[in-house]
C-alpha cells in the first residue's frame, strides 16, 4: 500500500554520551514523530523483509556513510534476503526510505551501476568517516596495523616500526590514520594505526588522543591485585564523565563454578582507540557498558548474559568485538590510561552456574 503525501524529510539524528556527540540514523518512529511534530506530511509504503513478514517504509533522502568493518546491502529488509553488494568503512550511499524493523533503503553507486537495496540502519552514520589524505609520513613508535580503526573490533593485520616510511591516504576523527603498507604476501594492503604513533607537526596532533596514554601500545603485566578491591555487596551504579561506573562485586564462595580454561585478559574503555570514533557506549546487546560489570566476549563461546568470574570478580557478558576470539574476554574500564595501567595477562576464568 502506498501513501502519496508530500515532501521527503532529511533523518539524521544525533546521539549523545558525556561531552561527546556521536553521528547516528533515525530509525523509523523518529522519523514519523518529527514529521508529526513539524505538521508535514510524509510518503510511506509496505515492503515484505523476505521471509513473508511486512515492513512499513517512510521515505527520507540523505547522504550516508558506512561505519562497520563490512556490511551488506540486501534485496530486502532483512539478512534472510538476497546480499547483492559488500561495502566497507568509509563508502557512501544515499539513504531513500528508512524501514520500521531497524533498516534503511539506501542506493549505491558502483562503477557505472547503481546498486539499490536495503542496509541496517547500526552499520551507516550521517558523519563523513574518513577525511582522504595524501602524504608519505614516517613512524615514530612501533604499532600494530588493525583492519579497523578500534581495538576492540580491528583485527592485526601487520605492523609498521620505528622510522619506516609509510603512505597515509585517510584520516578517522583525527585520532586513526589510514595507510598503505606492503603485506606478508607482497600486495599492498590498507590498515589503520593511531595517528599518535605518526612523527607529524605539532598542529595535527593536538586533536589526537594524548601522547601520554601512549595510545599506541597496550603493555603486559601480571595482573596480580588488579581485583583486589572488589566488594561483597550488588552492584550500584553512579555516572562519572559520561562513564557508567559499577562497583566490584565478588563471586560468592557458595557459588557453582564451571572452569572455561586460561583466557587472555585485555581492557577496553570507551574511547576512540578502543572502540572506533563513533563508539557511543552501548553495547552489542543494547544496554550500557559499566565497569566492573561488562565484558566483551565471543558469544559463540561464552553466550551473552553469561556471569563469569575473573580474578575472584563476577562479570557479564555484555559485549562482543571482532578481535575478540576463542579464549580471549576484553574488560570494560573508565579510561584508557586505567586500562593500559592494567595491561594483558592471561588466568583462569569460572562461569557461574
Amino acid at each position: 500500500m502506498r501513501y502519496r503525501i508530500g515532501a521527503v524529510l532529511m533523518c539524521a539524528v544525533f546521539l549523545s554520551c558525556g561531552n561527546q556527540v556521536y553521528g547516528a540514523v533515525a530509525d523509523y518512529e523518529a522519523v514519523v514523530k518529527n514529521a508529526e511534530k513539524q505538521d508535514k506530511t510524509l510518503q510511506t509504503f509496505e515492503t515484505e523483509d523476505g521471509s513473508g513478514k511486512t515492513v512499513k517504509v517512510a521515505a527520507c533522502g540523505e547522504t550516508l556513510y558506512v561505519t562497520a568493518k563490512t556490511a551488506g546491502i540486501f534485496q530486502a529488509p532483512s539478512e534472510t534476503g538476497e546480499q547483492t553488494a559488500s561495502l566497507v568503512l568509509g563508502d557512501q550511499v544515499q539513504r531513500t526510505g528508512v524501514c520500521d524493523n531497524g533498516w534503511s533503503k539506501v542506493s549505491y553507486q558502483q562503477g557505472d551501476d547503481k546498486i539499490n537495496g536495503y542496509m541496517q540502519n547500526q552499520t551507516l552514520s550521517d558523519d563523513i568517516q574518513i577525511e582522504p589524505a595524501d602524504d608519505e609520513v614516517e613512524i615514530k613508535t612501533d604499532s600494530s596495523i588493525l583492519d579497523f580503526p578500534g581495538r576492540k573490533d580491528g583485527e592485526i593485520v601487520g605492523e609498521v616500526l620505528e622510522l619506516d616510511e609509510v603512505k597515509r591516504t585517510g584520516i578517522v576523527n583525527d585520532v586513526w590514520s589510514r595507510i598503505e603498507f606492503v603485506n606478508d604476501q607482497g600486495g599492498t594492503q590498507t590498515g589503520y594505526i593511531p595517528t599518535s604513533s605518526l612523527d607529524l607537526p605539532e598542529t595535527e596532533l593536538t586533536a589526537s588522543i594524548d601522547e601520554e596514554l601512549d595510545a599506541g601500545t597496550l603493555h603486559k603485566s601480571s595482573g596480580e591485585g588488579v581485583f583486589a578491591d572488589a566488594l561483597e555487596a550488588g552492584v550500584t551504579i553512579k555516572e562519572e564523565n559520561g562513564v557508567q561506573i559499577g562497583t566490584p562485586v565478588a563471586a560468592s564462595s557458595d557459588a557453582s563454578l564451571k572452569p572455561l580454561g586460561t583466557f587472555r585478559i585485555t581492557h577496553y574503555c570507551p574511547c576512540s582507540i578502543c572502540c572506533g570514533p563513533w563508539a557511543n557506549g552501548i553495547t552489542s546487546t543494547g544496554v550500557t557498558a559499566t565497569t566492573n560489570h561488562t565484558i566483551a566476549v565471543d558469544p559463540s563461546q561464552i553466550p551473552y548474559g553469561s556471569q563469569v568470574v575473573i580474578n575472584g570478580q563476577v562479570y557479564v557478558a555484555e559485549d562482543c568485538g571482532g578481535a575478540i576470539k576463542t579464549n580471549c574476554i576484553d574488560i570494560y574500564v573508565a579510561s584508557h590510561a586505567e586500562g593500559e595501567s592494567k595491561g594483558v595477562y592471561y588466568t583462569d576464568v569460572y562461569l557461574i552456574q
